[in-house]
């Protein structure tokens, strides 16, 4: 066993006994609903749950003042949107702002926002974090590989990094020697690791593993996919790469986790201590037919300080049914995240979908990249006009696409809709030739 890991783990179970253990006792709840979702005390606690934040949200939210209905499905549909336009109406009474902690996102809508979270919903996503980690197989304290964006509120400082057990791997500029390198060093570490990133990038390790004919089979405890679906050159890619299935986890920066697969078992299972989830139709307010894709709408059950009811996610998927066409409402078939086209920087490589900047620290209400050419690209933005500001972003695109990219700022009223209702955020009009 790892001395270091085990150091951390001890650290952090002994700290959290001596505040009364409030992780451990989520962690322990969350386990035990996530493995039988559908008991009668399960569906008793959800429904609970969800009564005491509804009830919450009328008592003490400016705008659900005039409210008066206490069924979930009497409530409106929310988005990015109305939180945006009703600004501090969708806080309750009674927080601090200044004490609350931000998480700044734009997601699959191309809309910037920021939620708001309070002591007790950060204190459920740290359990949430843990207890999703272990049902992939990861033991907390143990070294983890993180693949992905490493800017603005990711970043992480080398103690902290530390002490959480954190390798941060940045995506971009993760090309085919990089990756051959990052897997030598999961071979040459003394105990196995995690791996959690973008499904693209995970993908890239087994591309260059699959070309030397090597594996960190035996290194690796847990392969936790996040930020697009896996493809199946992943999904047999990591069993061949790793030695562990690929578990696929549905999450956004404003909730938290709301979906992980299981492995070895279809579908994403519903975070339902965290969430009630519901697959609305892409034109209405209303259920999705048993089986058809439509709009996730999450309602956040922890997150007291800005109430998420009813929240349109900007992703679609669907609920599995069972043989006897019955909706089954803790499992998702389907989730299909953010919607991006291949992009290309001005030397004709292809970029990490991951890498184009969410942009949420800049005042937009919505913003779209369109490739029209080589290394020309056309910025949409639905904003004030602001010379300064997109300055700044036009500088922000500049270190993913090349100091020598044309980047032409364009205003629009409205970035459109797809026929899914969604946005999307990168749009490719030009593709470099074979």
């Amino acid at each position: 066993m790892d001395p270091l890991a085990l150091a951390r783990r001890t650290a952090f179970w002994t700290l959290d006994r001596l505040r009364g253990r409030p992780v451990a006792s989520a962690v322990a709840g969350i386990t035990a609903l996530h493995h039988d979702p559908g008991s009668p005390a399960a569906v008793a606690t959800r429904r609970a749950r969800l009564a005491r934040i509804l009830r919450h949200t009328r008592a003490t939210t400016p705008f659900y003042a005039a409210h008066d209905g206490d069924t979930l499905e009497s409530f409106p549909v929310v988005d990015k949107s109305t939180f945006r336009e009703n600004g501090p109406a969708m806080l309750a009474s009674g927080y601090d702002r200044e004490r609350l902690h931000p998480h700044r996102t734009s997601g699959s809508t191309g809309t910037p926002f920021t939620a708001l979270w309070d002591d007790h919903k950060v204190m459920r996503n740290r359990a949430d974090t843990i207890a999703h980690a272990q049902l992939a197989g990861y033991r907390l304290g143990g070294p983890m590989y993180y693949l992905r964006i490493w800017d603005g509120q990711y970043r992480k400082g080398r103690l902290r990094q530390l002490l959480e057990g954190i390798v941060p791997v940045e995506v971009r500029g993760l090309d085919e020697d990089r990756a051959r390198e990052l897997l030598e060093a999961i071979r040459r570490r003394r105990s196995p690791v995690a791996l959690l990133g973008y499904a693209s990038a995970l993908e890239s390790l087994c591309r260059a593993a699959a070309r030397d004919g090597t594996s960190v089979t035996g290194h690796v405890d847990a392969v936790v996919a996040v930020g697009e679906a896996p493809t199946e050159l992943l999904r047999a890619g990591a069993s061949a790469t790793f030695g562990r299935p690929v578990v696929a986890r549905y999450s956004n920066t404003e909730n938290g986790i709301l979906a992980q697969e299981r492995p070895g078992s279809p579908g994403y299972r519903v975070n339902v201590a965290g969430y009630a989830v519901e697959i609305l139709q892409h034109d209405a307010d209303l259920p999705a037919p048993p089986g058809h894709e439509g709009r996730i709408v999450v309602t956040d059950l922890h997150n007291r300080a800005m109430p998420f009811i009813r929240y349109d996610t900007g992703d679609v998927g669907s609920f599995a049914v069972d043989a006897h066409g019955e909706v089954d409402d803790t499992v998702l078939a389907t989730v299909a995240g953010r919607t991006l086209d291949s992009l290309f920087d001005t030397a004709g490589r292809s970029i990490n979908p991951m890498a184009v900047p969410e942009l949420t620290d800049h005042d937009l209400r919505q913003y779209q990249l369109v490739q029209t050419g080589p290394g020309a690209y056309t910025l949409r933005l639905n904003a004030d006009r602001d010379a300064r500001r997109d300055g700044r972003i036009r500088e922000e695109f500049l270190r993913v696409l090349g100091r020598d990219a044309d980047v032409v700022v364009e205003y629009v009223d409205e970035v459109p809709l797809l026929a899914s209702g969604k946005r999307q955020i990168v749009v490719s009009q030009w593709q470099p030739p074979p």
